[in-house]
């Protein structure tokens, strides 16, 4: 009796009925009953009794640490083989391949020579190039971090505790009568710490086989002589995932912000009419400055008396009252009897300070500018500052309104007019033409600032996302999930494997490149037809349904090897050399034997090589190999 093992790949499952026709698809070639068993059982027997055919189904997820779950459980099933000594192959593709590479470095790891594993053959398998973190705690585990983290605590509070008292010469609490309680204390405070350290060291040794001298070395003698890779030379995932550590991956152009950004421009000025708004120190500043260096400037104790006198007499005149009036010195001031009366005395004594005073203008706006915004009923505000301390909005926009109006128009020119209907006509004119033409070229220099900003930022953030976005896409690619370890490339060969046997001879390697080109045409062909149906389609077609019904990976010289009848033949031809197996009746008399066995003695007597797949001077087809990767990341949501 002897046995084929068979390992699928990323992304594959076990085959379903059609929910909607209830047909069975193509079964996939590691599935019983697949054409590959059929070829395989025509094409080999077993040296003696029945030769078995054993799918491995695994998650098929991306992920290093599925794949190492995978091979810890595919390590006991090449247990029960070798305890029946019963002879075995096992085949894996893609990353079926790397399984079983894990499962026999573990079988090294424990001195378990499998002397019933006859061939291990890999197909397509890009295998990954790790590196080990160099430091222990960024190996470790969450969780693993957080317990090696409380084993130090205590050391650590007692490091802290000695530089404290020799920096800064304070009585020490402990040891001052006897100094080796400090060394005892050292030593206690460190136990945790490096009891904790050997044990997560020797667990760390535990899990890093593959960095493991001894153990590479022992794989190498034990397995190396019975491995077959079979990879085209074009294999999208081999090519693609060896050279995705150099591609550039520009996801985000330099000025995609920048658009976005600029639109702050649209809001600017009422940003920074809110900000200062809301802002009680900026507030105070203003007014405090208007006061001091606009208004008390031009202040004249004996003007504002006349002038607030003047105020009082006209007041109440309009008001009807007709009583004497008591000014600010203290006299009495009588009161004229009407309005008309009161309006030409108003005149006539303000012509008279105007006379006496030439900035009497200025002066009554300090009264005006106070009394609005410093006091309250005639009484100064609290503090003596701005009324509401920066705090009233309605005092606040009020004095932003006083800035932009009447400010504005007396630093154009209001103050030189002497016609008061001038200088009044002056003062709408300001703000309803001056001032928006003004916050109009403000607008436009903050917009080009904006812009200056957005761009500098932009460029700075695609670089940073870029960056980012690079590294994940890259770490998804490879399915880079496991602790302390980094995917830095893809080899064509286990890390611990020295040399790389040839790649598959043209005549068949021309074939899976036809077959999978005839694929590709029959897709294109298929998408047109149907392109106009994909938009109206009853449910919606999502990125991942619409690729799963019109695409069917058959397009990929990596995912087509096992559809080329000749391909199967060679795996046949390569079992059939292993122990314990033979080829049929029916196999020596296909024309395609021979050609199987020189194919295979071209792969097996080659000279091996040191060199990566990266190390090449990438093609075209390399670049289309690198976008299959980065596609295959994608995950659409529905």
């Amino acid at each position: 009796m002897a046995t084929i093992i068979t390992v699928h790949g990323t992304f594959a499952a076990p085959t379903a009925a059609d929910p909607n026709s209830g047909a069975m698809p193509e079964l996939q070639w590691w599935e019983k009953g697949s054409t590959f068993e059929s070829d395989m059982r025509q094409f080999v027997e077993a040296r003696d009794g029945e030769l078995n055919f054993v799918p491995f189904p695994w998650a098929g997820d991306n992920s290093e640490v599925e794949r190492r779950d995978a091979g810890d459980r595919l390590t006991k099933v090449m247990r029960e083989l070798e305890a029946k000594s019963e002879p075995y192959c096992v085949i894996g593709h893609s990353h079926g391949g790397s399984i079983l590479s894990d499962a026999l470095l573990t079988n090294a790891a424990r001195r378990r020579p499998l002397a019933n594993l006859k061939r291990w053959i890999t197909v397509g398998t890009p295998f990954l190039k790790l590196r080990k973190e160099l430091w222990l705690l960024t190996r470790l585990s969450l969780m693993r971090k957080v317990i090696f983290v409380a084993s130090m605590m205590l050391l650590m509070m007692f490091v802290v505790y000695i530089i404290e008292t020799q920096i800064g010469g304070e009585r020490t609490l402990f040891g001052s009568t006897f100094p080796r309680v400090w060394v005892f204390t050292g030593l206690l405070a460190s136990l945790p710490a490096l009891i904790f350290y050997i044990v997560l060291r020797w667990l760390d040794g535990r899990s890093m086989l593959g960095y493991h001298r001894r153990t590479t070395k022992r794989a190498l003698a034990n397995f190396g002589p019975r491995w077959l890779p079979l990879s085209h030379p074009d294999d999208e995932a081999i090519q693609g995932l060896s050279l995705l550590p150099d591609a550039r991956l520009d996801f985000f152009d330099k000025s995609f912000a920048v658009s976005s950004i600029t639109l702050l421009s649209v809001i600017a000025l009422p940003i920074i009419y809110f900000a200062v708004l809301l802002s009680p120190t900026t507030m105070v500043s203003i007014a405090d400055w208007l006061k001091t260096e606009i208004y008390d400037a031009n202040a004249s104790a004996e003007a504002e008396a006349a002038l607030n006198d003047l105020r009082s007499q006209l007041m109440s005149a309009r008001k009807g009252e007709g009583e004497a009036v008591t000014s600010e010195s203290g006299a009495t001031v009588p009161s004229p009897p009407d309005r008309k009366a009161a309006w030409q005395q108003y005149r006539q004594k303000r012509s008279e300070l105007e006379d006496k005073y030439p900035n009497l203008d200025a002066i009554e706006r300090g009264i005006r500018f106070k009394r609005r915004f410093f006091q309250r009923d005639g009484q100064a505000c609290d503090g003596g500052v701005l009324c509401g301390a920066g705090r009233d909005l309605a005092v606040n926009s009020g004095l932003l309104l006083h800035v932009a109006t009447d400010e504005l128009s007396w630093a154009f020119g209001a103050a030189d007019l002497q016609d008061r209907s001038k200088r009044w006509f002056w003062s709408l004119f300001v703000p309803a033409i001056i001032v928006p033409a003004i916050l109009g070229v403000v607008a436009l220099v903050l917009m080009v600032l904006i812009q200056g900003i957005a761009t500098l930022v932009s460029a700075i953030a695609s670089k940073a996302l870029n960056s980012i976005t690079n590294a994940e896409v890259k770490r998804a690619a490879y399915g880079n999930d496991t602790d302390g370890e980094i995917a830095i490339g893809a080899l064509d060969r286990p890390m611990w494997v020295e040399k790389s046997l040839p790649r598959l001879p043209a005549p068949v390697a021309d074939l899976i490149t036809n077959y999978s080109n005839a694929a590709a045409s029959l897709t294109i062909a298929k998408f047109r037809h149907a392109i106009g149906q994909i938009r109206f389609a009853v449910p919606p077609h999502t990125a991942d349904t619409a690729i799963s019904t019109y695409f069917t990976w058959k397009e990929l010289v990596h995912a087509s090897y096992f559809d080329v009848p000749e391909f199967r033949k060679l795996i046949a031809q390569a079992i059939s050399r292993s122990e314990g197996f033979v080829p049929s009746e029916r196999f020596r008399a296909d024309p395609d034997f021979t050609h199987t066995a020189e194919w295979l003695d071209a792969i097996e007597t080659g000279p091996g090589t040191t060199e990566e797949p990266g190390d090449r001077e990438p093609t075209p087809q390399d670049s289309k190999a690198v976008a299959a990767v980065v596609g295959s990341t994608v995950k659409a949501s529905p």
